[in-house]
């Protein structure tokens, strides 16, 4: 083997063995003092287990000179949690504009497990090269958030260092891979077990109650509901009966309205027919019912509260397929019907077909939310700068807890998922910036499409009749079951956008013939 090689990669040796431990070692320091971590362990004080020789190199605290990469990263990661996640996540290679402190630890440990797993042969002089420029990057942009130069200067001196060849590479042998992920404890496990349930508890049934709030007004739900009531059990006929003279579905759980939707067929039928596992394919508005279902099953039936990381990850993968997008803190979903809209959208789009029209308008629903009327006090009292170069807010509603906002997009905006996910963040941060009372570490927002032609003003007094004009297939007049049918649809859409939201008055109206020739 040429010396060329092995200096290569006893030059890089050299930064694993002496200059990572230090650059650790600093970032701990700056944490937590080492005097601090002496009184905690002295107490017995730490959840860690460590192996016999960090128990060794914990005696010997407050010093910390000789603690290795690995302990100190422990400490930091997972008995302290001080580390905020690398934007790729942990265990993965950050992107190059990724420069965080902890995407440049999480740099240091794919260094330190590459360098101890390569062989010499392969240390050519492109990859020498390549990661001392990214070593050399990393330290100088840690000293400067640790506002010094000590590392750059060990690595420059490193560098240029005369080393021994072969008892460097000898001692990179006895340096174990970085282990990025350390056994369960109980309360981690618990822990889990919590976040997984909040989802399952809070967020799932938001979104279920939103999916048949756009299909079905409460009162109307109520009505299909007495005929088969006594086929619920008391507590769910308790939780229906609220539903006269309610206008939100706040007191249905995911079971209860998973059985509504499949009972009255409010929403297409899954894939693969009610009560079955979907595949991956499958991903229509049925699809997510009964994966939400399911999911409930799962938590709501295990036998104990532990779950693992890998139980976990797998969990919150799935649900991220049924959460359409997210930036923290806002968590934003549509349905099929949200799906429809753009491809409908896009497919005018790229057929030139919209004839100047400009906006599409759309409903956003925020979830759970306090204060709801100062906080559309606000909102409105602050429209004009909200919109500017974004989307025109028209209509803010108030539900209980929750307020509705009906928005005009423009339309280049529903080109791509991309543009329409990037606007709908920046226009819901500048919301976020005003509405103060946010309580918690996410807010779901539901997305829905309104009607096509369909206008949304303030409310406004009616004393007088109002007239509707419209052209009808004559088909569907040609029974009454038809013509009631049909007549209903559009009753519900004007009702749904009206200014009698959230009310149970009665309205009459009359459908009278136009002659067009007159």
């Amino acid at each position: 083997m040429s010396d060329i090689f092995q200096e290569r990669h006893a030059k890089l040796g050299c930064m694993v063995l002496r200059l990572f431990p230090k650059v650790m070692q600093m970032i701990l320091k700056d944490y937590i003092t080492p005097k601090g971590l002496q009184k905690r362990f002295s107490k017995n004080d730490f959840r860690l287990g460590f192996t016999e020789n960090e128990v060794v190199l914990m005696e010997k605290l407050p010093n910390i000179d000789d603690f290795t990469i690995e302990i100190s990263y422990k400490i930091l990661r997972f008995e302290f949690n001080m580390l905020d996640e690398p934007n790729c996540k942990w265990g993965n290679v950050p992107h190059d504009t990724e420069v965080e402190i902890a995407d440049d630890i999480q740099r240091l440990i794919n260094a330190t497990n590459s360098l101890i797993k390569i062989n010499t042969e392969e240390v050519t002089a492109q990859y020498s090269e390549k990661m001392l420029e990214e070593i050399k990057f990393m330290v100088t942009r840690i000293d400067s958030y640790l506002e010094q130069d000590d590392l750059r200067s060990l690595f420059t001196s490193l560098c240029r260092s005369e080393t021994d060849y072969s008892s460097i590479l000898q001692d990179l042998t006895r340096v174990k891979a970085i282990e990025e992920s350390l056994p369960d404890t109980e309360s981690e496990n618990g822990e889990r077990y919590s976040r997984v349930s909040m989802a399952i508890i809070e967020t799932f049934p938001n979104v279920l109650r939103d999916v048949i709030q756009s299909m079905i007004s409460a009162s109307q739900l109520y009505q299909k509901c007495i005929p088969i009531l006594k086929t619920f059990n008391a507590e769910q006929q308790k939780n229906i009966t609220t539903l006269q003279h309610s206008n939100s579905y706040d007191s249905l759980d995911i079971t209860l309205i998973y059985k509504l939707l499949r009972q009255f067929s409010l929403i297409p039928s899954p894939t693969k027919g009610w009560g079955s596992i979907p595949d991956k394919v499958d991903t229509n508005i049925g699809d997510d019912m009964e994966r939400i279902r399911r999911y409930r099953n799962q938590v709501a039936h295990r036998s104990d509260t532990k779950i693992n990381k890998t139980v976990f990850d797998k969990y919150f993968e799935n649900f991220r397929e049924i959460v359409k997008y997210e930036k923290k803190p806002i968590k934003v979903y549509w349905g099929d019907s949200f799906d429809r809209c753009l491809l409908n959208l896009r497919s005018l789009l790229k057929d030139d077909k919209l004839e100047g029209r400009q906006k599409v308008r759309v409903q956003i629903i925020f979830q759970n939310e306090d204060h709801v009327e100062s906080n559309i006090e606000v909102l409105n009292s602050l429209k004009k700068e909200i919109n500017e170069g974004l989307s025109g807010i028209e209509l803010i509603i108030a539900t209980k807890g929750s307020i509705v906002l009906h928005v005009d997009i423009l339309l280049g905006v529903f080109e791509t998922d991309e543009k329409l996910q990037t606007t709908l963040a920046l226009f819901l941060e500048e919301i976020l910036e005003r509405i103060t009372a946010i309580t918690t570490e996410t807010i779901d927002i539901v997305v829905l499409p309104v009607e096509e032609n369909t206008e949304c003003n303030k409310s406004k007094p009616m004393g007088e009749q109002v007239y509707l004009e419209f052209d009808m297939m004559a088909q569907l007049l040609e029974t009454d079951d038809k013509m009631v049918k049909q007549l209903k649809i559009i009753s519900d859409a004007i009702f749904k956008h009206s200014n009698r939201i959230g009310t149970n008055q009665n309205s009459t109206a009359t459908l009278l013939h136009i002659n067009r020739g007159n």
